[in-house]
């Protein structure tokens, strides 16, 4: 392993932590942990930012609301995902592996499978498949109990969806307006462009609730390699200017 030392600007100030990477061959699933260590640093300077400014997360214990929504994840994330899905128990992997494909029939019986798994990566359509997905009220899979079964493992835009809106606008956030946390650096569109610039497509992002479903017609890229340190090159790239040195 090369420790590294990342150091980065944004509109919320420096960011600067450690960063152990893998030599030898990578896979893309070994990159979320990073990209996932970034985004809390980023999420703790800007809810710090929104408390100077008097304004507070509104988001409660047990509350499950933005669970419903269409959870957008890259594709390193949702193969990260699956590798967990299959580390588990089978009794345990099977009851969830059931609810991913009870929400993979409703989609289907909807005709919703082809604009959900579209490869754009930020567009005004999406947004309108994504209104039409949170009207279904689907839960995410891993929701149990209204809280998150894999919180520590939970995405890049679970843990950046922070908001400071009274309660019972993010009930419905297609009717009201919700004010959320801003985030200058979405880590997730970055792991989706490199992605995108390995294997010659558009970058795009897929459904969390459909991560069986896309990975299972994936075929080899879940377990390619790359050298770890092109690969740790290539994604800092796409985060800006930056500045990194190997210990």
């Amino acid at each position: 392993m090369a420790l590294f030392t990342v150091k980065f600007s944004t509109p919320l100030g420096e960011i600067k932590g450690n960063v152990a990477v893998d030599e030898g061959p990578m896979r893309l699933a070994e990159l979320v942990p990073t990209a996932t260590q970034l985004t809390d640093i980023l999420v703790r300077k800007a809810l710090k930012k929104e408390e100077m400014k008097g304004k507070t997360v509104t988001c409660g214990e047990k509350c499950g609301v933005c669970c419903r929504q269409m959870v957008p994840v890259s594709p390193p994330e949702a193969f990260l995902i699956m590798d967990l899905l299959d580390s588990m128990k089978p009794a345990t992997r099977a009851w969830f592996m059931k609810r991913f494909k009870l929400v993979e029939e409703i989609v289907q019986g909807k005709h919703m499978i082809e604009p959900l798994m579209n490869p754009e990566y930020t567009d005004e359509p999406v947004l309108a498949v994504a209104k039409e997905y949170f009207a279904l009220q689907l839960p995410c899979p891993f929701l149990t109990d209204e809280s998150c079964s894999i919180y520590p493992y939970r995405p890049v835009a679970c843990r950046e969806y922070n908001v400071t809106s009274p309660p019972e606008h993010y009930r419905n956030p297609y009717a009201y307006k919700v004010e959320k946390v801003p985030m200058p650096l979405p880590l997730s569109a970055a792991l989706s462009r490199l992605t995108g610039r390995l294997t010659h497509t558009k970058p795009r992002l897929i459904p969390l609730s459909l991560i069986p479903y896309w990975v299972s017609k994936a075929g080899e890229l879940r377990w390619r390699q790359w050298p770890g340190l092109e690969l740790f090159e290539m994604f800092m790239s796409f985060m800006g200017k930056l500045a990194h040195s190997q210990q």
